[in-house]
């Protein structure tokens, strides 16, 4: 298939994305029994029922409720919603166990950078959160987030699981009795995701840094800025001396990256019967300082008392660099109980091309990211009724790295197609299918062949699953998914040159697997 044949499908499956908001204008798509507002790609978390403030919100009774049949209490300055006081806990998690046929656990067949979820590994995040609040309406809330890698202890036996910690930070509100919210520490700092590819194309940060925000009826603002520096000798040199009694580590060059970043988002609920917009636009700009390898008199001292010669190739210096970023998107919501349409693009230069924890490769003459570049367009959508669902993602993106060489196997398209149908057979038994396609085309030769490479996978997928409730987005959800995949000699030839699955057309998945998000903050 050629590019432009690629391009024209992904405008296809937009099309097709974009039918139930047309579908909404005519009038010939309502919501389902209480059916709740979101405007990303996952309903709003459930947030706890907070004793000590305001009476509670109750929806009115009634067929096809909308948001906007709630009875509020009318909202004061500073009343800090969102912020509970007390104790609050949160989680998402996946944990499934998987085969291929052969003896081995099932493996991914994904060869882009965002493909199908339904075979990514065991992850779980727990949300501990406390919330503070004043009678005067000034609140604070303390969120924690530790999470857990695959492999599990019950997996690999080995007693060290992999941990990080993916939010620890202190928000204040009610500033001044304004919609003003201040927070300082280390966060996960990102909007609305591609459920079916488990990404986030506008905005997601992990920072540490602080920030504002400030919402006030149909406009949000959002501000931040943080810096990160990677244990890697792009940002970090030590070197180790020797000393009276053993040795002495000297740092010879630390240089953090600062990533400054800033949204813009207009809500216009309501603009027409069961339809609702939203608009974002994003920036980011990041910065890395010069770095400079040179021993400094101190460090030379070092050396001549134990008669070592300074590293020659240690003394050097590298160069600034920078990059930004900036994007879009619109977003359509309320045609029927968690259905939406989102469309996203972006477009990153220089340093900001490679992510915010990318190392520069194909650098320039200059020994900077300048030149580098990418452009991706993605859309996702879900609708569904009572009966069924559908939910569709797609994606194409650009990479050029910052050589001056055009025609590498660096610079490249990708892209993928994907799309989920699911039956709610009972309230609590549903039966889904997936059909993904991802495609592959590097500007430049397969240095195997001397032959420019188009690799193909087509993944199809069976999901019969139990549920919490009827619905797309209703967790937990314990699942059994049966995947096969297609890979063409081209996709095969990424593989390592001795795995055994370059010889192998088709590969299969069989695996258990639950999945949940309760009161997440990663999913809200």
């Amino acid at each position: 298939m050629s590019l432009f044949n690629r391009w024209i499908a992904t405008v296809c499956v937009l099309a097709v994305m974009a039918m139930p908001t047309m579908a909404a204008r005519a009038g010939q798509a309502g919501p389902a029994d209480g059916a709740t507002e979101s405007d990303g790609d996952v309903p709003p978390a459930v947030v706890p029922e907070d004793s000590g403030s305001d009476e509670s919100v109750r929806r009115k009774k009634g067929d096809g409720a909308s948001p906007d049949d709630e009875v509020k209490p009318p909202k004061k300055p500073g009343a800090a919603d969102g912020f509970p006081k007390g104790f609050q806990f949160g989680t998402y998690g996946r944990v499934g166990f998987s085969s291929d046929f052969a003896g081995a656990p099932g493996n991914a067949t994904n060869i882009v950078t965002h493909g199908s979820r339904l075979m990514e590994g065991s992850y779980v995040e727990l949300d501990l959160g406390y919330g503070i609040r004043t009678a005067s309406g000034f609140a604070m809330r303390l969120l924690i987030t530790p999470a857990f890698l695959d492999e599990f202890f019950h997996f690999d036996g080995k007693a060290s699981d992999s941990i990080v910690l993916r939010n620890l930070y202190v928000e204040a509100s009610g500033i001044f009795k304004t919609d003003l919210k201040i927070w300082v520490g280390s966060r996960m700092y990102r909007g609305d995701d591609i459920y079916l590819l488990d990404w986030w194309p506008l905005d997601s940060l992990n920072t540490l840094g602080g920030g504002l925000s400030w919402d006030h009826k149909s406009w949000q603002v959002l501000a931040h800025v943080g810096v990160n520096r990677l244990d890697d000798e792009y940002q970090l040199r030590r070197f180790q001396v020797p000393a009276t009694y053993g040795s002495d580590t000297i740092t010879l060059m630390e240089r953090q990256r600062m990533i400054a970043s800033a949204k813009v988002s207009w809500l216009g609920r309501d603009l027409a019967p069961k339809l609702s917009m939203k608009v974002s636009l994003y920036g980011e700009f990041h910065w890395l300082p010069k770095g400079k390898l040179r021993y400094d008199s101190e460090f030379l001292d070092y050396f001549k008392e134990f008669g070592i010669a300074p590293d020659p190739e240690l003394v050097s210096e590298m160069p600034a660099d920078n990059g930004g970023v900036v994007g879009a998107q619109i977003g359509f919501w309320g045609f029927g109980k968690d259905s939406h349409v989102n469309i996203f693009a972006r477009y990153a230069w220089g340093l900001a091309a490679y992510g915010e924890w990318g190392i520069p490769w194909g650098v320039a003459l200059d020994r900077t990211a300048s030149g580098a570049k990418e452009f991706v367009l993605a859309a996702s959508s879900n609708w569904e009724n009572r009966h069924f669902g559908i939910m569709a993602a797609a994606y194409g993106r650009l990479f050029v790295d910052a050589d001056s060489n055009r025609y590498d196997l660096d610079d490249y398209w990708e892209g993928t197609e994907d799309v989920r149908a699911t039956w709610f057979a009972t309230d609590h038994f549903h039966v889904g299918a997936e059909l993904s396609h991802q495609w592959k085309a590097s500007r430049g030769l397969d240095p195997t062949d001397d032959k420019v490479g188009r690799p193909h996978v087509v993944q199809m997928s069976l999901m019969p699953s139990l549920n919490l409730e009827r619905g797309m987005y209703q967790r937990p959800q314990i699942r059994l998914v049966y995947t096969a995949s297609w890979s063409n000699d081209d996709a095969r030839s990424l593989l390592p040159q001795f795995d055994e699955r370059r010889g192998q057309e088709w590969q299969h998945y069989l695996g258990v697997q639950v999945e949940w998000w309760l009161n997440s903050s990663s999913y809200q």
